[in-house]
């Protein structure tokens, strides 16, 4: 796992569609979401650990409906869960903009992208 500033520490501000690397644990107990989680690509054997990367799928005004009263802008973004080899559930999470720049830093496209839209085409 690499050694990533936050997006605060480097005066960025998140984009819709681009991939963020958690740099901390998030919440407590069963619904705590961890920086790292397993990963094993579908067919295989070998399971890795892999950093934990949340998709920005849209920023979200002041005070939007749907998204809880926030008195700054939210960032809606999406993680993927292995449930089971080949598996992957879709979840969503808001944060406030402060809260989500400190929490992440830069990220790529993590492998279980390409396995999540492939199990989507097949209509899983």
């Amino acid at each position: 796992m690499a050694n990533t500033k936050s997006l605060a520490e480097t005066n960025k501000t998140p984009a819709r569609g681009q991939w963020y690397r958690l740099l901390s644990d998030f919440g407590e107990g069963v619904g705590m979401l961890t920086k790292t989680h397993r990963y094993r690509a579908p067919g295989g054997d070998e399971i890795q650990e892999s950093d934990r990367m949340l998709l920005v799928l849209a920023i979200v005004e002041p005070a939007s409906y749907g998204v809880g009263y926030s008195a700054e802008h939210t960032v809606v973004a999406m993680w993927l869960e292995q449930s089971a080899p080949g598996r992957f559930s879709q979840h969503h999470i808001s944060f406030p903009m402060t809260q989500f720049t400190e929490l992440v830093g830069s990220g790529k496209e993590p492998p279980e992208y390409a396995d999540w839209q492939a199990q989507m085409a097949a209509g899983d």
